[in-house]
Formats: structure tokens, sequence, C-alpha cells
């Protein structure tokens, strides 16, 4: 059985894959390791309800060339934050999914995703192939399927952004060496994006340089607007623990 074609399933078949590694990771959890707090320990799911309680967001003085908006649900440097997001990507624990995106569709403004196409910040063929899945296309996956509970009717997600050259962790490089790496890293595929909204996903923003460069693309193949939705803001915060209330736009943009 397919963890991911029975949860998220899509209208697309061509694009309703299946990443064999993952879902074997995924089912062989569930199978031998029930659900419990990664935190205290509490069975019945992988963070309590009062280890989901996330603090707020903060903000940072990063500046977008590209990127209209973006809006984050959480601070990463939490110590509950932090530990999830690293079970998620790097131990597997795709169900955190689900968790991120309630948080993240509670948080957001409620126009910033209205008819918004969602677009995952995608991995190399390489990487991905080495992780097993890209954490992107699954969070993605898990706001499209909580937000269409609410019937949006414009709301859709897409994979035509691809990596199509290999980077370095953008963590490890300084300011100047983390725009040059991304140089022609990201391409369009898909069709002409006049006049749409995009919305780009991932789990975790820094810099901010990996989202503005998507949005360059993005905005080059025609889409009127950009924004970006994560779950955790990690970087250089302007104050840490600063309640965000709003979105930040290109001046104040994390």
């Amino acid at each position: 059985m397919c963890f991911q074609k029975k949860s998220f399933p899509e209208k697309d078949p061509e694009k309703n894959f299946c990443d064999t590694r993952f879902c074997l990771q995924s089912w062989l959890l569930d199978a031998f390791f029930p659900a419990k707090c990664l935190t205290c320990g509490r069975a019945g799911d992988f963070l309590c309800e009062t280890h989901r309680q996330f603090p707020p967001a903060p903000q940072n003085e990063a500046q977008f060339q590209h990127l209209d908006e973006i809006f984050a649900a959480t601070e990463y440097y939490d110590p509950v934050v932090k530990k999830s997001v690293e079970f998620f990507k790097f131990r597997g624990f795709s169900a955190l999914a689900k968790i991120f995106a309630e948080t993240i569709v509670e948080r957001v403004p409620d126009n910033f995703l209205e008819n918004a196409i969602l677009v995952p910040i995608p991995l190399h063929w390489t990487r991905k192939l080495w992780r097993g899945f890209n954490q992107a296309d699954v969070l993605a996956r898990a706001i499209l399927e909580n937000r269409t509970r609410d019937l949006d009717p414009g709301f859709e997600l897409k994979f035509d952004l691809k990596r199509v050259r290999r980077t370095h962790q953008q963590a490890r490089l300084g300011k100047s060496a983390r725009k040059k790496n991304l140089d022609d890293a990201f391409f369009w595929c898909g069709e002409n994006l006049a006049g749409k909204k995009i919305v780009l996903v991932d789990d975790v923003v820094a810099s901010g340089s990996t989202l503005d460069a998507a949005a360059a693309v993005l905005k080059k193949s025609g889409a009127k607007a950009v924004h970006a939705v994560v779950f955790a803001r990690g970087g250089k915060t302007k104050e840490p623990g600063f309640d965000q209330s709003n979105t930040d736009s290109k001046s104040s943009s994390a």
C-alpha cells in the first residue's frame, strides 16, 4: 500500500508518483515504532497536544529581490521544533507533515493561500535519491489536503519547478556564495504562469536565498506574484522569539 497515494491523491495520474523507499520507511516506522510523542513519550501521536504548541516565528532583516512575501509558522531554534524538523527531514517521520501543515494553515493569514498554486522547493534528483523523498513535496501535499477541506476551488499543487543543477548545501556557505551557488539551479517546465499567484513551500527558511532564486525563475515564467510559506524560520533573527503577527514583505522578509 502506498502511503503517499492513499493520503495525498492527485488529479494528474502522471504526477501521482510513489517514492518507494520513503513509503517503505513510513510503513516500517508505523509497524515497529507505534506513534508516541518525540518529547515526552506519550502514546498516540509523534507530538502530543502539549508539545505542538509551537512558539511564534521571529522576524529578520533579509532583503529579497524577487520574492514578494513569506510566512513562517514558528521558530526553528525552539528545541521541540528543531527536533521535529530533524526527525521529519532526516529520519522519515512523514506523519509530522500533517502537524506542520495544520499549524501553517491555522496561523497563515486567510488570503495568503487563496487561489494560489502551491509549488514545493525541489531537490536535485541525486539528493532526492539519497534521502528517499523530498520533504517539501510531502509538506505541500499535507497543506493541500488540509486546505481543500475549506473547498477552495482555485487552490492547486504543481511539481513543475525542477532543480537542474546540483548545488552545495546553503547552510555551509557565506552570503555571497549562497547567491552564486543558486545561479541557474532552477527551471520551470510547466505551463505559462501569466497572472498566476504562486506560493513556494519548504520546511525551513534561513537566509531565504533558495526561495528568492526560485521566485526569480517563476516570475520569468510569467507569475504575477510569488509568496512562500514555511513551517519554521531560522537564520539570524532580528529579535529571538519576536511575534510575527503578519507576513513579511520584501522590505522585512526572512
